[in-house]
This record gives C-alpha cells, structure tokens and sequence, in this order.
C-alpha cells in the first residue's frame, strides 16, 4: 500500500509538502485491528512521519517518532527512511471511540496532553539527532508544529484530516507549509491567510492527490514550483536474520532456557504482526555460528 507525496516552493521562501493517507490508513487498519479513535491517531501520526521521512537527504537514513501523551492509547510509535517508507504500532489499539458534541472524534482525551514527543534521526553523524517537546494538545497536528519550532527551529503550519466510513478510511492526508529564513513578509501574510482557508484536510484529499491539493490552495503564487512528486509506502523492515540479532543479544544461556520453558522462541513483530517462530534446533545452531 502506498501514499501519494508532493513537495513544492513558493520562489525558494516557502516549503510545502503533502502527502494523502487513504491507502497507507487503511492498511495500518487491518494490520492493528484499530478502533476508530485509535485508527485517527495512527494515521495522523504516520501522516507526520510520511512528511518527516521524505526530509531525510539519503536512503540510508532512519527515524523514530514516540508519542505518549499518557492516555488510554498509550504509546504510538512510527518510523520512516529515506527511502520513503514508514511503518507504526500502538499500545491500545482497541481503545473505545468518544465523540464530543460536534460528533468528531475526541483524539485529545485518547492520546492525553501529559506527556512528549521524541524524535529520533540516524543520519550517518557520529551521534543520532535526539528532539524531545512536550504535547500542548493531544490532537497530534498542533503537537508536531510545536515540535518543528521547539526543536528544529522551523516556522511552520501542520494540517492533517482523515474521514471515515464504517471503520474505512475513506479520505485523507496532510499538508506541511515551513517558512524559510528571509522570507518576504507579504509572502508571508499572503501564506497566513492562505492557511486560515485550509480546513476540513479530510475533504480536501477526496479524490485528490497530493499536488491538486497543493494546487488547490497555492498555484495562485507566482513561483510555485513542485520539485518531487513521488510515494510513501507502508512496509515493515522485519526479517529472520533481525531476529536471529535479537536472539544472540539475549545470550545462550537466556534463549536456551527460553526455549526449555516454552518448546520455543517466538517473536511476533509490533510494526506488522508477522510471527517468527525458532525451535530449539535453530537456537542452537545461532550460537554454534
């Protein structure tokens, strides 16, 4: 399953990237068993991290978002690489669902507002980037705008929207604006009020792709230039040998009582559920090689 992504330039001064979900969300769906409220929070949160990761200069760099705002979800955890692939898992994904009285989706009070987002970023230093801000609201999209101006320095506007019909997602996606350091100020006050325009993101994204979406609002701006359209996909990086890695950390004397205990080692991965399964045969022959 795969994402549509988009990014363009207003005359170098102004940043904007896309990134429609419906596909991507309704995977992350089926793959977790996630209730509504749990399917928006997901979804949102792998939204960022489809955004974050299209940043990423080379193939090889990776990234881990954590958010844990102390609410019924618990944590969400989503990574991406430079090679435009994401994947994430949540504690609770069968939280029950609240509406409030407007009949949206009360993410805030599932997510909680008592706690942070850490971002991690591997990209070849000696040291991974380590970012850290506390949530300010819960609902993810003003949480993550404050994370890009708290820890990255980053003016920027953050704007996600999912709709969903009987436990699909039928639409839906999000729209990223960073201002860059000189810019104009009337280019900036005519992005301003442009953003105040772009509400309801889950319709916006409706049979649109990620450019329509940003031509929709922005090709009025001379110097609108896209500069990658490409994809996001949902792909978990798992395999035997990581497993195996995994495994040998435990020891010999630990994975060889395991498997006295249980007959086996099994190892389910959180990211898409797969299930790797090592008799006592296969442990012991990861630790005679």
């Amino acid at each position: 399953m795969n994402a549509n992504y988009c990014r363009a330039m207003i005359n170098n001064m102004v940043v904007i990237s896309a990134v429609e979900m419906k596909n991507i969300a309704n995977k992350a769906v089926k793959l977790h068993n996630l209730s509504p409220v749990a399917a928006e929070a997901l979804s949102r949160t792998l939204a960022v991290a489809g955004l974050m990761g299209k940043q990423l200069k080379n193939t090889t760099d990776y990234m881990s978002i954590t958010l844990n705002g102390g609410g019924p979800l618990g944590s969400i955890t989503v990574a991406a690489n430079g090679k435009g692939e994401i994947k994430g898992t949540i504690d609770n994904p069968s939280v029950e669902t609240e509406f409030n009285d407007e009949g949206n989706l009360t993410v805030a009070n599932a997510v909680g507002k008592d706690g942070k987002i850490t971002v991690v970023k591997d990209i070849g230093l000696k040291q991974p980037f380590v970012g850290t801000t506390q949530l300010v609201s819960g609902e993810i999209a003003q949480d993550f705008a404050n994370y890009f101006v708290v820890s990255e320095q980053q003016p920027c506007a953050l704007t996600i929207g999912f709709s969903w019909k009987k436990g699909k997602c039928a639409s839906g996606g999000a729209v990223l604006v960073q201002v860059l350091p000189g810019c104009d100020p009337k280019l900036l006050f005519d992005i301003e009020t442009t953003l105040y325009a772009m509400d309801q993101m889950s319709y916006q994204f409706a049979n649109s792709t990620a450019r329509q979406v940003i031509e929709r609002f922005f090709a009025c701006y001379d110097g609108l230039t896209v500069t990658d359209e490409s994809f996001v996909n949902y792909k978990c990086d798992c395999s035997t040998k990581r497993m195996q890695r995994l495994i040998r950390s435990l020891g010999k004397d630990e994975a060889m009582d395991i498997v006295a205990e249980q007959g086996k080692i099994q190892i389910q991965c959180h990211f898409c559920n797969k299930t790797y399964n090592f008799d006592a045969q296969s442990v012991q022959k990861l630790f005679e090689n």
